[in-house]
């Protein structure tokens, strides 16, 4: 088996590629601006511990454990060579992905449950990256775009109860809370939509500064909080929870949809980081995605031992690479520097439990409107077939129901209760299923004579052609299959000294549409170079989230599209070509 080679050249609009190391002082100036950065994302771990109610002075300590979870992720993420780590610029940062799961588990049994639970996530995406090339079935447009749209969900759902503050509508300064929510979101909006180059991945620091002055104006920053931030050292070194580990099988089926989702968004920050670090990329290096999936799993894994809720790989810092033109590794371990600073300083680290649960939530409907949209993108990507729309309509429904109707899934049976624990956990579950029975019946094959006759030749591949229509195959697939059939039939005819016939193939199973074309000799010393005509999709990274869905859909675009496979037979040779459907 063979692939076409990809090479890699330096993108002009880089300063310093992700093999090279800055100046010093610039180096700590981007270490610094990347850690403050990944600790914005904090804001998730602060109102985690406040459904599990955790004292404020153990709060200050599991942030400064925090920053070191952020190190050591970051780190693993960075690593060039060895089994772990893609060896780019991808920090990790406390997830939006695990937020819905955490906060149900901190409401049942404490942060105890959290941090074993994120344990038992981290799991899930170590094994899905061991895995990763057997769960190809899996790794859909409709079902990646569909996790990314119900966390995005999940995420606003609790963003806006958190924003709207509606706990404490009957206070008088009600409408003043709803108004620095509103200012908070207001803010990010405006810049992601007007505003230019760093300042619009910034958006979300702005608005959580904006947010900050306003509430602190009306006098939502709780002087218990204050209180607490004052009376924090200034260097102490942080202690790894002591609270200990528990499990709970009935959210097993949350935190697995949210490992499987984890993996996902790493496939997605991955596979970007190649595109914006290589001009002449055209496919993914599966090999070094699986590495950055395995690194951002055992990240998790660490974290749960450590006593922390889920990360990520970071979409926003990707994105904010792609701006800068920095995306050295250097710079990764630069910011995992200053984050074990962060974790020594409590008056640092614990910025963040001055944050209004206002702020906080208006930050998360922002991040929320931009992973719905791109996990409609991703589900959109590619032609819907009628199976799709029952895929994509069933799942969603199913998901929201369990937020609408909670009653009802509360009064289930425990064991199939365990299944429905949180929406992610039923749309993914309810999703995968359909995708395994949808498939039955989908396999489509065609077989058509050619020989060395111009219009036999013209006749096969218009006859390819119109039955790959049929099948609904994408029409830029076609294109490129039916171009690949001719070239290769093209070569062999030129290339044989003697009468040449054959068979030509197509075969279509929903994920994967491979041609072939068989003929009687010996194999040829080689295959024609065959372009590639599926252009990855670039230049899009303007918003925080994009890093994330359109690095993910280009995987998906281009994920095996001009593997060759040469075969001698008793009969012949089989010339098979390959293509992500």
């Amino acid at each position: 088996m063979s692939t076409i080679a990809q090479q890699s050249e330096r993108p002009p609009g880089l300063i310093y590629a992700v093999n090279e190391w800055p100046p010093l002082p610039r180096l700590a100036m981007l270490g610094f601006q990347y850690a403050v950065m990944d600790a914005i994302y904090l804001i998730l771990v602060v109102i985690i511990m406040r459904h599990a109610h955790v004292p404020r002075a153990v709060g200050v300590n599991l942030l400064g454990v925090a920053c070191i979870g952020l190190a050591i992720g970051t780190v693993l993420q960075g690593l060039p060579r060895g089994p772990v780590g893609s060896g780019f610029l991808a920090p990790p940062v406390f997830s939006a992905i695990f937020l819905a799961p955490c906060v149900l588990a901190a409401q049942i049994g404490g942060m105890p449950l959290v941090f074993g639970m994120t344990l038992f996530a981290g799991a899930v995406e170590v094994l899905a990256a061991l895995l990763f090339k057997r769960l190809r079935v899996l790794i859909t447009p409709v079902l990646s775009g569909l996790t990314v749209f119900v966390v995005g969900l999940e995420l606003g759902v609790v963003g806006v109860g958190e924003t709207l503050d509606v706990r404490h509508e009957d206070l008088p300064a009600f409408p003043l809370h709803v108004t620095v929510a509103m200012l908070t979101l207001f803010v990010p909006i405006c810049l992601s939509i007007w505003g230019r180059g760093a300042l619009k991945l910034l958006c979300t620091l702005c608005g959580l500064a904006v947010g900050m002055i306003g509430a602190a104006s009306i006098g939502l920053l709780r002087h218990a909080a204050l209180a607490t931030i004052v009376e924090a050292s200034w260097i102490r070194l942080p202690r790894p929870a002591t609270l200990g580990l528990a499990f709970d099988v009935a959210l097993a089926p949350a935190f697995l949809a949210a490992g499987i989702a984890a993996a996902l968004r790493s496939v997605g920050v991955v596979t970007t980081c190649q595109r914006i670090n290589n001009a002449a990329w055209q496919r993914p290096d599966m090999s070094n995605i699986q590495k950055g999936v395995l690194a951002d799993g055992l990240a998790n894994v660490l974290g749960g031992a450590l006593g922390l809720p889920g990360m990520s790989a970071a979409p926003s810092l990707v994105g904010l690479s792609g701006v800068t033109g920095a995306t050295s590794r250097a710079i990764a371990f630069a910011a995992a520097l200053v984050l074990l600073i962060f974790s020594i300083s409590p008056k640092l680290s614990g910025f963040f439990l001055l944050v209004p649960q206002e702020v906080a939530g208006a930050l998360l409907v922002f991040t929320a409107c931009f992973m719905i949209s791109g996990g409609m993108q991703i589900m959109l990507s590619r032609a819907v077939d009628t199976r799709a729309v029952y895929v994509i309509g069933v799942s969603t429904l199913l998901g929201l129901s369990e937020s609408v109707f909670p009653a009802y899934f509360t009064d289930l049976p425990r064991p199939v209760r365990s299944l429905t624990s949180s929406p992610l956990a039923l749309a993914l579950g309810t999703g995968i299923l359909l995708s395994l029975l949808f498939r039955l019946g989908t396999r489509q094959i065609v077989s058509i004579a050619w020989d060395d006759s111009e219009p036999a030749i013209a006749a096969a591949i218009a006859a390819l052609r119109e039955k790959m229509q049929g099948w609904k195959v994408n029409g830029a697939l076609i294109d490129t299959g039916t171009e690949h059939a001719r070239e290769v039939i093209d070569y062999v005819v030129k290339h044989r000294s003697h009468h040449s016939a054959g068979m030509l193939r197509g075969l279509y199973n929903g994920l994967e549409l491979r041609v072939e074309i068989s003929y009687q000799g010996s194999p040829t010393t080689h295959l024609p170079k065959l372009r590639v005509t599926h252009a990855p999709t670039g230049g899009e990274l303007d918003d925080e989230e994009a890093a994330a869905y359109i690095g993910l859909r280009n995987f998906l675009r281009s994920l095996i599209t001009d593997r060759q496979q040469i075969k001698a037979t008793k009969t012949g040779v089989v010339v098979r070509l390959f293509y992500a459907a």
